[in-house]
């Protein structure tokens, strides 16, 4: 046997043997050369999925597949004139025509030589792949396992560069038209896990750190294909096996261990990079979270932490009215005081020695526990129930909060049996302050008109709250500021539906006209204000970074609240 036709047989063995060849249909055509080739069900990966198409290979190797299902994989139209015995596939202005047992088709009114004739089978044509394929503007890469059909345009080597839980890393991957798959050695090493392969179950394996995906060569829906020795796959698709998730962007985020999910809200800012937020699934918990990698570092079990000044303490209480302080490093609890009276709206001092409570059943008492003592004081206890909306000014000299008094009943008789009336004068919602550096720390109304007041809060020297007519829902609520005990607007004209301080600067978010969500910013008590943020996604609170110009929000899902961050003027999701 001749050194050609030792070479010509060792490249048709190998070219059959790349691809799992499905049982078989013997080949009857007319030419000799080909009279014992046989149509094999191979399977080859279009467009990074693997689909099985009937082809087999002839002299000198080349692939010849069915006219019609690579017409259909291509999304070309084929037909035949029985005529003409001409055989035409059509796509957006490109025609390819073709004679089985000739070699010169006609493409574009132009006769190009083929390097094998078309051929039939069982009334079936069988046409060049290369050929063909080259024609409708796409590659075939017949030295990669299996086969790499690309549709739309040539294969293409790239790097890409992605965020793997914040850190900028970049991926070998193949493009093929819009579709892009990726290393798998570069994605177990950005897992941190070990790839091993099998060659004689033709599978692949992530695993290490409790993950595990199992991926498998030529099977029917795979994305795996060999390309010059590496391997690649689907970025999704393994990603998710390996209990990851892909949030897409400009890069491309993964985080390895995915998302938090679940009704996430009240973002708290630890640092530049960590936040607290409160998780309700099944039982309310705090989760520590690293803004950029996504990742929750640590849960206490607790969901309403309030925050020490220097973040690194939470306080809460439990279900017996004890208070608890957790050290958000070590996460050690240690109590604080005996009481066990109910308490709400814990309020740090700015040097962290005491906190500040409403207690009692009906929130009528305003108290502070030493925190290294556990002494609790009585500062406000006038009997007037339902105390809401706690705040501390910054030096730690003044508290304000919101008290409504309780409506009269006037009775029919001395014995009390029957109400007659209800007087309700005076029990609109007032905002009172405290000067905890006088002797008698006797509460102070600085409001007296009848609209509700919310979202009060301590703005450098300036209160500030939303005051809303509760009669007429088509008035917009005006932003009120007090300053030295004169109030005067700060926002007449926005339909405010959040408000948030930081330091002397208010940040209102805004419902506007067009149902988008705008941020806007003002020193207080000024009223010049400066849009920072705009979007169409419904944002239901704000939570400026004390130490960036970050800002937290909640959005509303379908499965509750999820926080995201406003970065470089972008939403970008932290929870799910």
């Amino acid at each position: 046997m001749s050194v050609k036709k030792v070479l010509a047989h060792t490249l048709i063995a190998s070219a059959v043997l790349a691809s799992p060849l499905i049982p078989a249909t013997e080949w009857k055509a007319e030419a000799k050369t080909v009279q014992k080739q046989t149509i094999q069900k191979t399977n080859w990966s279009v467009n990074g999925t693997v689909v099985s198409i009937s082809a087999t290979t002839v002299s000198g190797g080349n692939w010849i597949v069915a006219a019609p299902e690579i017409a259909k994989l291509l999304g070309a139209t084929y037909s035949h004139d029985k005529k003409t015995k001409m055989y035409k596939l059509t796509k957006k202005g490109t025609v390819v025509q073709v004679k089985a047992n000739d070699k010169v088709a006609v493409i574009n009114g132009k006769k190009v030589t083929m390097n094998v004739a078309p051929k039939t089978v069982n009334n079936v044509l069988y046409v060049p792949a290369v050929t063909i394929v080259q024609a409708f503007g796409g590659q075939l890469q017949t030295n990669a396992s299996p086969i790499l059909l690309s549709t739309n345009g040539n294969v293409q080597t790239k790097k890409v560069t992605v965020a793997v839980d914040g850190q900028p890393t970049q991926l070998n991957a193949i493009a093929m038209g819009q579709k892009t798959l990726y290393s798998l050695s570069d994605i177990a090493k950005a897992f941190g896990v070990a790839m091993n392969v099998d060659g004689k179950t033709k599978s692949i394996t992530l695993s290490g750190k409790s993950k595990k995906a199992t991926l498998l060569l030529h099977q029917q829906g795979s994305s795996v294909v060999k390309v010059n020795g590496n391997f690649y796959a689907d970025l999704h698709g393994v990603v998710t096996k390996l209990g990851g998730e892909i949030e897409h962007g400009s890069p491309l985020f993964i985080a390895t261990n995915g998302f938090l999910k679940g009704t996430n809200f009240n973002p708290q800012w630890l640092s530049n990079e960590y936040m607290i937020v409160t998780n309700e699934n099944d039982e309310p918990v705090s989760n520590i979270v690293h803004v950029p990698s996504r990742k929750v570092i640590a849960t206490i079990a607790s969901g309403d932490l309030a925050l020490s000044p220097d973040k690194k303490k939470g306080a809460y209480v439990d279900d017996n009215g004890q208070l608890f302080i957790v050290d958000l490093a070590t996460k050690k609890t240690m109590p604080v005081g005996t009481d066990d009276d109910i308490k709400v709206e814990l309020t740090w001092s700015p040097d962290g020695s005491l906190i500040y409570f409403f207690k009692g059943s009906s929130s009528d008492i305003i108290a502070s526990m030493n925190v290294q003592t556990g002494a609790m004081t009585e500062i406000v206890n006038d009997k007037v129930k339902y105390k809401s909306d706690l705040r501390l000014s910054a030096d730690g000299k003044k508290i304000i909060y919101t008290a409504a008094k309780e409506a009269k009943a006037n009775y029919t008789d001395d014995s009390k049996t029957e109400i007659d009336t209800i007087d309700t004068t005076g029990t609109e919602p007032q905002l009172y302050v405290v000067d905890l550096t006088t002797a008698d720390k006797k509460p102070t109304a600085v409001t007296t008109d009848t609209n509700n007041k919310t979202f009060s809060s301590f703005a450098g020297d300036t209160i500030v709250y939303l005051s809303a007519n509760p009669d007429d829902e088509n008035t917009l609520p005006v932003l009120k500021a007090i300053v030295a005990g004169t109030e005067q607007n700060m926002a007449t004209n926005m339909n405010i539906t959040y408000v948030a301080t930081k330091g002397n600067i208010v940040f209102v978010l805004v419902e506007e006209k067009n149902g988008s969500y705008s941020i806007y910013r003002a020193t207080a008590p000024q009223t010049q204000w400066t849009r920072i943020f705009n979007t169409k996604t419904t944002i239901t609170s704000i939570s400026p970074s004390p130490f960036s110009n970050d800002i937290a929000v909640t959005i509303p899902t379908d499965e509750g609240e999820k926080i995201a961050v406003i970065i470089n003027n972008r939403l970008i999701d932290i929870t799910k």
